[in-house]
């Protein structure tokens, strides 16, 4: 049975990932949530690729995402509280034989830049990061602009490879590329899912 997950609307279950969730957030920023047909392509993507670990923090952005990994028969999936907790689950997952996956936000994965640089940069641990990115142009909310700004400049800092998708038919390419050097170099490579890729 799949866990219940928390999220800005009250605890959740799988097959409730429904307009409850989308009216307790709020309605004028429906628009924000990944499409179904998004999800359906980014999990699709995540299996090609050979994926078949991931951690996700649930965030309003993502949440159809989250739902549709939890319900992958062919994926096991793990529910974080913190963005650097799943790093480092994701660790724990490769060093026991998986292929893992972190997925999260912008302003999560400014989280995680100490557990990456100390449990998978240091020891050449592979990760493949899936970033939804908020903040870039067209963001009314402030401070998703800041850490929209900081987004590429913390990934180059940490001397992580990144590809930006743009658009749906980048996605299953995409990833497959990402993760493809991810497992060849031991190294995180991330994903950037602009919000055009997203909704």
């Amino acid at each position: 049975m799949y866990p219940r997950i928390f999220g800005y609307g009250g605890l959740q279950s799988p097959r409730g990932r429904s307009m409850r969730f989308i009216k307790a957030v709020g309605s004028p920023r429906e628009e924000r949530f990944v499409k179904p047909e998004i999800a359906a392509e980014i999990v699709s993507s995540l299996k090609q690729a050979g994926v078949d670990f991931v951690a996700t923090l649930t965030e309003a952005n993502l949440h159809e995402l989250v739902m549709l990994l939890g319900e992958e028969p062919g994926l096991q999936h793990v529910p974080v509280t913190r963005e650097e907790e799943g790093i480092g689950i994701c660790a724990g997952a490769y060093l026991g034989g998986k292929k893992p996956a972190m997925v999260m936000m912008n302003a999560g994965f400014l989280l995680t830049t100490n557990a990456l640089a100390t449990v998978c940069l240091h020891p050449g641990i592979p990760i493949l990061l899936l970033i939804g990115h908020s903040g870039g142009v067209g963001e009314i909310n402030p401070s998703h602009g800041t850490v929209g700004m900081l987004t590429e400049p913390v990934l180059q800092a940490l001397q992580i490879v990144y590809e930006k998708i743009g658009r749906k038919d980048e996605i299953a390419p995409t990833i497959s590329d990402c993760q493809t050097l991810a497992r060849s170099s031991r190294r995180p490579v991330a994903v950037v899912l602009n919000k055009e890729a997203l909704r």
